[in-house]
């Protein structure tokens, strides 16, 4: 994000202080292999990405999502970029131990990222464009990095989805005393005191959050020449992620958004909805269509 851009210095400094997610003591390769694989969402993501894709991450934090596609296929070549420091540090200590040859790190905005445009088969936004002073425009410059029948994957927190998330906020004081009761990551057993607090600072305090709708934000995406292809969650298994599913209307995606409302209750997404949509290919686009 620009610092010039209002409250951007505050969340940068909020991320160098605070990396987002943090890695657990003694990560090495197999664990994060084993950790990201018991995602049912993060498994198929992997699978519906071609071992030799070109793939970038935009606003990758501490690139774990990049380090376990860039592990999980070593002739993909993967690009992770962020504007923090520290986040990039933390991929960069995790990409060394591992050694993670096939994985890119770049400190870049993501308003004006210093890669070529329509050149990654695969581009991800996951969390990220909800954090910037202007998501639509963010979401276009994510966008212009997808290569004609590549796709996109972006994730937001969804404005409805995300309610039972404010609430939770609301009764803590943004976090001042957060209720392990109401929250599934903070029950948890097996994560130690500095992930939750990681948590706690990332999903409590955060100095700018945006909630989207998707409605509004799948326009967005259209507008960019992009068609629809599914929406997460669920990962449905047995379903290959980047198969084109029927779009809903505008009833049926209102349902849709009131039951990712419901998930967010008891699931620890938080609120937090990916859309995939495919780029149009150069032919399809001179038609129109």
């Amino acid at each position: 994000m620009s610092a010039t851009l209002p409250r951007a210095p505050e969340v940068a400094a909020f991320y160098e202080a605070r990396p987002f997610p943090g890695y657990m003591p003694g990560d090495d390769a197999s664990a994060l292999l084993d950790r990201c694989r018991r995602s049912p969402f993060l498994r198929a993501l992997d699978e519906a990405i071609a071992p030799d894709a070109r793939v970038l991450d935009a606003g990758c934090g501490t690139g774990q999502i990049g380090n376990f596609l860039a592990l999980a296929a070593p002739r993909r070549r993967v690009v992770g970029a962020d504007r923090c420091a520290a986040s990039l540090a933390a991929a960069e200590g995790f990409r060394s131990r591992a050694e993670v040859d096939n994985l890119a790190l770049v400190r870049a905005d993501i308003f004006a990222l210093p890669l070529p445009a329509a050149a990654f088969d695969v581009v991800i936004s996951r969390g990220v464009v909800h954090h910037t002073p202007d998501p639509v425009r963010a979401t276009l410059s994510v966008c212009s990095h997808v290569r004609p029948g590549g796709v996109l994957l972006l994730g937001i927190y969804e404005s409805i989805a995300r309610l039972p998330h404010h609430a939770r906020r609301t009764l803590s004081g943004n976090g001042r005393w957060p209720l392990a009761a109401l929250d599934p990551v903070l029950r948890r057993r097996d994560l130690d005191a500095e992930k939750k607090l990681t948590w706690i600072e990332d999903q409590y305090r955060h100095p700018l959050e945006r909630s989207l709708s998707f409605t509004a934000m799948l326009a967005t995406v259209k507008s960019a020449g992009f068609t629809w292809l599914s929406s997460v969650p669920p990962a449905t298994p047995g379903r290959a992620l980047f198969a084109p599913t029927p779009e809903p209307g505008p009833v049926a995606l209102l349902a849709r958004r009131w039951g990712w409302a419901l998930r967010c209750l008891t699931d620890e997404d938080a609120g937090l909805v990916c859309l995939l949509a495919r780029r149009r290919d150069q032919d399809s686009a001179l038609m129109g269509q």
